[in-house]
């Protein structure tokens, strides 16, 4: 082979080389940019990232009021109605703290004695405020409380029947039977109050209403619905008793405090059956 040919055909096999070392760079260069932050986000991301955290993003902000305890969770409608006012008993009774009581036995007899002392103060109560009436008080008066003792016995007969022939059934019952009865303390003593309108707080009923009816049985769910028919008649008794004293005329501003309390109860029975 003469010397131009050999160089030719070396200078030939340089530019192969050349060409094969070019394409072996286009190719592995994508395998590097893969792991920088700036690709890997957009190319490959999560499914569930893609789909959960724009809502997040975009829905949770409203939810949370600046009254918040906690800003880890996000609130819905009703809980945030429900912490502009604590849970506890709406009335100041001097009752057991039944919560460092070592058996059960000790916890149910805690919870009948206490319940024992709310329902003493509502008769106190009932009397008082029934003797200060005319003839046609009574008569909206006795009508409300007949309509609230139905709704009480049907509430707590719901809520404890959850644990029917357990040892934890009469801590339930007396603990839902003092609740509610501290709450018609405070209704009879006018203390119930509220800032929310009565729309809104109804429509709030309405999702935790039908929150719970989500997570109930069937025939737990038609017996709520009884329930919620007797709160309902004994809200408006109480509401048409209330607007027609000369002191409280304001009807829509009783029902909307009622409602608020019933929010509450409803409230912390989706709780307890969320767990």
């Amino acid at each position: 082979m003469g010397k131009p040919t050999f160089r030719l055909f070396s200078l030939l096999i340089l530019i192969l080389s050349l060409f094969s070392c070019r394409q072996s760079s286009s190719v592995t260069a994508p395998e590097d940019s893969v792991g920088s932050t700036s690709e890997a986000t957009p190319v490959e991301p999560s499914p569930s990232a893609s789909v959960a955290i724009p809502p997040v993003a975009t829905e949770e902000p409203p939810l949370n009021s600046p009254s918040s305890p906690s800003g880890s969770e996000a609130p819905d409608a009703v809980t945030s109605v429900a912490e502009q006012a604590p849970r506890s008993s709406p009335v100041a009774l001097a009752k057991k703290d039944c919560g460092e009581l070592p058996t059960q036995q000790e916890l149910n007899q805690c919870a009948a004695e206490n319940y024992a002392i709310s329902d003493k103060e509502l008769n106190r109560v009932y009397q008082e405020v029934l003797q200060g009436l005319d003839a046609a008080g009574k008569d909206r008066l006795t009508q409300a409380e007949e309509r609230w003792i139905v709704f009480r016995d049907a509430a707590c007969a719901f809520e404890s029947g959850r644990f029917e022939g357990g040892s934890i059934e009469p801590l339930i019952q007396a603990s839902c039977m003092e609740l509610i009865t501290d709450n018609r303390i405070a209704a009879l003593g006018q203390t119930l109050k509220t800032n929310v309108s009565l729309a809104d707080v109804d429509a709030q009923l309405n999702d935790v209403y039908q929150a719970v009816q989500a997570v109930a049985s069937e025939a737990a769910g038609e017996t709520l619905t009884d329930v919620q028919l007797a709160w309902l008649d004994y809200r408006d008794a109480h509401c048409d008793y209330e607007s027609n004293l000369p002191s409280t005329p304001d009807l829509k501003a009783c029902l909307a405090a009622v409602t608020e309390t019933r929010v509450w109860q409803l409230e912390t029975l989706k709780e307890d059956w969320s767990l």
